[in-house]
């Protein structure tokens, strides 16, 4: 039997595959995998593509705007700043963020466009109606290799990964003709505080198991463009993050980790380990900070990359706890914030939740929320330990 269970087990086995069904519908039931609908707008602004929002609602509530459109910024990003996307070393060409390119560059393309729908009639006729092949992809798939190299050394390290996960075949080829030193230092540079703990036989299949253990790509594609936020950045704000950079350094909290990835200290990547006794003992949760530039007038925004069930953490990762939303305090440092989310996995607070299911498991189920938060510990936050299998990711 399950230590604080009441279900009594037969075996070891009989247990394990009450918990795999339990936690699969809990995934079926929060959706937090393998869902197209936006959990905010509830698809109405469109498909979400298996992500927690959708892309009109991710930018109404998570503007990111970009080094262009900034104004007023005193302090620049300097020429040697790292952005992290190297090209593949067999090839000279010099890489390219897909990013950088304009979607309208595409309109002279002579593809065949259906008509726009008029009326409801039609939308339900083309939803009744099944997809003709797409043999532009047969194409694509059909090209020699050394073609697909050519076009893979125009790629960063995140679009590199996105086509390995297309299909097989280019996922075969990425494993064959980039080294693996390469993913690792691809690795590196996007988790600067992931340690490798133990021996990892393959990193691409770390990088993209670091990369599926996320709430949200598209808090991803944020913190790697490092983009800065709109408006003056105030000495004020200058000095107090230094001194919360130094609070880092001097008075180490164990299990708590923080750094900034751009010079202007916009976008920060900080960890934090599971408290001991906890469901989420063991695992290393990475969270993405922004700093605003009003702060410390204003609080940082804070979200979980990796997935962890709990009642004050929704499913795109966003935070809900009393000193960011309404209790701020200029006296709270970055470190002092870190502290109070780690302290929020021993006691969560269930009265106000972000998850309320979540929150009425833990009430009145506990030990089948505890099972369910280690088994997502296991699978998304121990692999500095325990590194992925290949082919498992």
């Amino acid at each position: 039997m399950a230590a604080g269970c009441s279900k009594t087990f037969t075996s070891k086995y009989e247990e394990e595959l009450y918990y795999d069904v339990e936690y699969e519908e809990f995934c079926k039931t929060f959706e937090f995998s393998n869902s197209s609908t936006c959990w905010i707008c509830n698809g109405y602004y469109g498909p979400s593509y298996e992500e927690p929002l959708c892309g009109t609602c991710h930018s109404f509530i998570f503007p990111n705007h970009p080094q262009d459109e900034a104004e007023g910024l005193v302090t620049e990003v300097s020429d040697d700043e790292d952005s992290g996307n190297d090209e593949p070393p067999e090839n000279g060409s010099e890489a390219k963020d897909r990013s950088d390119g304009d979607p309208d560059d595409y309109d002279h393309l002579d593809r065949p466009r259906p008509a726009a729908p008029r009326n409801v009639n039609q939308y339900l006729e083309m939803l009744s109606q099944p997809r003709e092949t797409d043999e532009s992809q047969q194409q694509i798939c059909a090209l020699p290799v050394e073609v697909l190299l050519s076009i893979f050394s125009y790629l960063d390290d995140l679009s590199l990964w996105n086509a390995s996960e297309v299909c097989k075949q280019w996922k075969r080829i990425l494993e064959v003709h980039i080294p693996q030193q390469m993913w690792k230092k691809y690795t590196k540079e996007r988790w600067p505080l992931f340690q490798q703990i133990s021996t990892i036989p393959n990193w691409l299949h770390m990088y993209g198991a670091l990369m599926n253990s996320c709430f949200c790509r598209t808090c991803l594609i944020q913190m790697a463009h490092k983009a800065p936020m709109r408006g003056r950045v105030n000495h004020i704000r200058a000095n107090r993050l230094r001194n919360d950079i130094r609070s880092l350094d001097l008075d180490a909290t164990e299990g708590i980790d923080a750094v900034a990835l751009d010079n202007q200290l916009f976008h920060w990547q900080a960890s934090i380990l599971g408290p001991a006794g906890s469901p989420y003992e063991g695992g290393k949760f990475f969270l993405y900070i922004v700093i605003p530039c009003s702060y410390p007038m204003l609080p940082p925004q804070v979200r979980f990359l990796t997935k962890i069930v709990h009642p004050n953490v929704s499913r795109h990762g966003d935070v809900g706890i009393d000193i960011i939303q309404h209790n701020w305090s200029l006296a709270l440092t970055i470190s002092k914030l870190l502290l109070s989310v780690q302290s929020l996995l021993t006691d969560p607070f269930t009265q106000i939740c972000m998850e309320p299911e979540l929150g009425r498991m833990y009430e009145n189920d506990r030990p089948k929320f505890e099972a369910l938060a280690r088994r997502w510990t296991w699978k998304y936050a121990m692999y500095e330990v325990l590194p992925p299998l290949d082919g498992l990711t």
